[in-house]
């Protein structure tokens, strides 16, 4: 099996380098990993031409973009690209450990039929100085308890969400972001679950590494005046009333 990971880059000079190396050098043999700038107005670009002439296989592209704190644009591009049976899109300044893409298909095919979406738990790590600061895990076992539990909070770590290419070419994949903004994958989730889809929690860490940094997007959302978690919480929780 392929896998894809796509890398949504905007303003990250900082990380994306040991992003996209941490996703290159994986030990899981069958990978294409594409970048797709989103107008970034730091080095960023000039980043990523340099891994490139290290790793002639990265694939670069941009977005332009329309949405702020979201990623949605370029990973709407890097999916019309992926050549993959599966796809992950994981954030610059996030990394790797080398055995992640084979910890994680290692998990969904046992049972590919059935694990159509996988998600992991995360190591979190502070700034550029990587001190650990506490694991974060969602655990549920079953579409209804993730029903249940989506509509106080995601329990999804997104960055981590491998996805079958399937649910792309079914359309099942499209977000909102010009309703949701950078919450839109939020909704995404619930939309997967109203349609049958659960994403599988795996228990254990896999190999993800979550940077939290003053800088990143998830802070800027919190911020926005329009609640979008609220949104979202009370369109699902009024439609699977019935």
């Amino acid at each position: 099996m392929k896998i894809t990971i796509v890398v949504p880059c905007y303003n990250s000079e900082k990380w994306i380098e040991q992003c996209l190396v941490s996703a290159l050098t994986q030990d899981y043999e069958n990978i294409e990993v594409i970048c797709i700038d989103n107008e970034s107005t730091d080095n960023s670009t000039a980043v990523v031409a340099t891994v490139k002439e290290q790793y002639p296989e990265l694939i670069i592209s941009t977005a332009p973009n329309i949405y702020p704190n979201c990623w949605d644009e370029a990973r709407s591009l890097g999916l019309e690209m992926m050549t993959g049976d599966y796809v992950l899109t994981m954030g610059s300044d996030d990394w790797l450990h080398k055995s992640f893409i084979t910890n994680c298909m290692k998990y969904i095919m046992a049972d590919p039929h059935k694990i159509l979406a996988l998600q992991s738990p995360v190591k979190g790590m502070r700034e550029s100085e990587e001190i650990y600061v506490g694991e974060i895990k969602h655990l549920y076992r079953s579409l209804d308890e993730f029903k249940r539990v989506v509509l106080s909070r995601c329990p999804v770590n997104t960055p981590t969400v491998i996805l079958n290419a399937k649910l792309y070419q079914e359309g099942l994949l499209q977000t909102k972001p010009e309703i949701y903004g950078g919450a839109a994958d939020y909704d995404l989730y619930c939309r997967l679950a109203d349609n049958g889809v659960m994403i599988y929690p795996a228990p254990v860490w896999l190999g993800f590494y979550y940077r939290w940094h003053s800088g990143q997007a998830t802070w800027k959302v919190r911020k926005e005046p329009t609640n979008y978690d609220k949104m979202i919480q009370e369109y699902w929780g009024n439609k699977w009333k019935t």
